[in-house]
């Protein structure tokens, strides 16, 4: 895996001057944005104070300049945002000048689509949430092999939807953030889910853990006091879930969940692993308020595409100790 070194050095060397050039678009964005703030809050005002000074209020000339007014000036701030300030092209040269040269420089062996995703029969199938999807999206799609482990990962968010007594729509989401899928080096029949302990340790939150009723996988009794702290484990047979968490693979999610602090939910499902990573931000869009040409700004791009590559290293997949049947 390469290291914050050795991509700091790699920016300086190859990266700036690239980004000196998107920096000057995003420069240029910014100060028309600006702009085009100025001019409309001035005409808003303008508006308004006109209306309050000039115009008796029983005229409709007063309610078109305070309300009228203000409003069309707002509109045409947006219109002119979508039309001349805003650079159409910006977001995908960053994701192609940047991002996709960061997935390469991690490994060559890595293929990006910033407009892909992770599909949802996948996000199903890792029985991770149970919930029903009513809308599924997202970006930012990588696949590859990382030695002998094939691998996939992207953005993704789950919603489901619900309707109030008025008849409004209401969205809530499921999961936002990295969905990852990998080879996994065992072979089982079952499926054991991994996910986090909300509610500790205590008699009552044993007995809460294990009447899950949204769930047909079992709970599963693990004697590991630290791992319990962290994670709550079910699976469709008590023998195979042991045999799938190993105490060394028990121990490198633990150091996992320490060392990232993200909410993570694990499972095991047909010879894969399928691991989320909850997010509130997204992680690969282009930030118009912060200088490209600083490193402190890029570097959390690689280290959030490291994160996920790391995983390959941290679970230690790539030691294919089991083989398959």
């Amino acid at each position: 895996m390469k290291s914050l070194q050795e991509f700091e050095n790699f920016y300086n060397q190859t990266l700036f001057r690239e980004m000196e050039v998107l920096d000057d678009r995003r420069k240029q964005v910014v100060k028309r944005l600006f702009s085009i703030i100025g001019i409309t809050a001035g005409a808003m005002l303008i508006c308004i104070f006109s209306a309050i000074q000039f115009v008796d209020p029983s005229r409709d000339l007063h309610f078109i300049l305070i309300f009228v007014g203000p409003v069309v000036s707002l509109l045409l701030g947006v219109l002119f945002w979508g039309i001349w300030a805003r650079d159409k092209r910006f977001v995908a040269d960053f994701k192609r000048d940047l991002i996709e040269r960061i997935i390469h420089f991690i490994s060559p062996d890595l293929s990006y689509q910033p407009s892909n995703f992770i599909g949802v029969d996948s996000f199903e199938r890792s029985r991770l949430f149970l919930t029903n999807i009513d809308r599924y999206n997202g970006d930012d799609y990588v696949f590859g092999k990382i030695e002998k482990t094939q691998l996939w990962f992207s953005e993704v968010k789950a919603e489901y939807k619900t309707t109030t007594s008025k008849g409004q729509t209401q969205w809530h989401t499921i999961f936002k953030g990295l969905f990852f899928v990998a080879d996994f080096n065992k072979h089982f029949e079952g499926s054991t889910v991994v996910l986090p302990n909300r509610l500790g340790r205590g008699a009552l939150a044993r007995i809460l853990q294990k009447v899950n009723l949204s769930r047909r996988e079992k709970l599963v009794k693990l004697e590991d006091p630290e791992f319990n702290k962290y994670f709550v484990v079910y699976g469709d047979d008590q023998i195979e879930s042991r045999y799938v968490l190993s105490t060394s693979l028990m121990q490198r999610l633990i150091d996992f969940r320490k060392k990232y602090g993200n909410p993570l939910y694990i499972s095991f499902v047909s010879s894969f692993l399928f691991l989320a990573i909850g997010y509130t931000k997204d992680l690969f869009e282009p930030s118009y308020f912060k200088s490209l040409t600083r490193f402190e700004t890029v570097k959390p791009y690689f280290e959030d595409i490291s994160l996920a590559v790391c995983i390959v290293e941290d679970l230690n997949l790539n030691t294919r100790i089991w083989t398959k049947q």
